[in-house]
């Protein structure tokens, strides 16, 4: 029997796809619930690979990288597609359950009495006000209109307390963020869950290269050390996902503190596993690579708070 012809370039195609045009034999041609199924399998391969990519995750510290490293990429999902799925996931579970809802939350500052003479007036104020958009003179206006002892009101004396005209574009931007955040801090919250899974994703580079600097005799490519990160950090948002699931179930605290301390020691299992070394030297370099991606995830996550949505 003659094989059947490709639609798209006519000649004949053996198997699933065409040899010469590289298309599909999938048919869109069908009803929206069997296109929107492929189109979900094609976009996560939910499949097989999807049970034994977790399979080797979840229970196998380190040992998904290592099949990566082994060019045995065909039988599990791509790290780049599981992280995607796992993070879009878990900050949307976050979103939903409110767990950084901080509405009900206050700015607790420390005690920011200037002395008499470095107090601003009320020029001074009016000053600063005028180096400001429209927009923020009357959260301005709302904070001054506050209790003497609100802490907000303090904070943003202490800001205005400076020259307005010698600001930098870069103290600028965190003015106007901190004054958002005085203004009404929910934002914290609103702010993290809206930029800090970009910021995470950008970050996971130099995760990465931490992960080089600690293995350059390894002789192992960059790419490897990032698969490495993303399948940590992939598993980081399965676990945290579980955990503010059961959170609403009942008084979990036990699950909540497993789930907390959990990437703690999966991440020393799966650096051992993954770069062969022994556990003392194990634990030092791991110790070295969270302090070096520290330095670069704390700033991150400050910046992530002032950003806008």
């Amino acid at each position: 029997m003659p094989d059947p012809p490709c639609p798209n370039c006519g000649r004949s195609r053996a198997e699933s796809f065409c040899q010469h045009c590289g298309q599909s034999d999938r048919d869109y041609a069908r009803s929206l619930g069997a296109v929107i199924g492929g189109f979900l399998r094609e976009t996560f391969e939910v499949d097989s690979r999807l049970y034994r990519t977790l399979k080797l995750l979840l229970f196998r510290p380190g040992r998904l990288t290592a099949e990566f490293s082994r060019n045995r990429r065909a039988s599990y999902m791509s790290p780049v597609r599981l992280y995607i799925f796992a993070s879009f996931v878990f900050f949307l579970v976050l979103s939903l359950t409110g767990r950084l809802d901080t509405a009900e939350a206050t700015i607790s500052v420390p005690s920011m009495e200037l002395p008499e003479g470095q107090l601003p007036d009320d020029e001074g104020v009016e000053a600063f006000k005028a180096s400001l958009p429209v927009e923020y003179r009357t959260k301005v206006d709302d904070i001054l209109n506050r209790p003497e002892g609100d802490p907000a009101r303090a904070a943003l004396l202490g800001i205005a307390a400076g020259d307005p005209r010698e600001m930098s574009r870069f103290d600028r931007f965190f003015v106007l963020g901190g004054l958002d955040l005085l203004h009404d801090p929910s934002l914290i919250g609103e702010r993290v869950v809206g930029n800090l899974p970009i910021a995470m994703f950008f970050l996971l580079p130099f995760y990465a290269l931490a992960l080089q600097v600690f293995h350059l005799r390894k002789g192992r490519f960059f790419v490897e050390h990032l698969v490495f990160a993303i399948h940590v950090q992939t598993f980081i948002f399965i676990v945290y996902t579980v955990w503010l699931l059961l959170s609403d179930v009942g008084p979990l605290d036990w699950v909540g503190l497993i789930c907390a301390l959990l990437p703690y020691p999966y991440f020393l299992m799966a650096f051992r596993r993954y770069y062969e070394d022994g556990w003392p030297l194990t634990v030092v370099k791991a110790m070295g690579v969270m302090t070096l991606y520290s330095v670069v995830f704390v700033p991150a996550l400050m910046v992530s708070v002032f950003l806008t949505t």
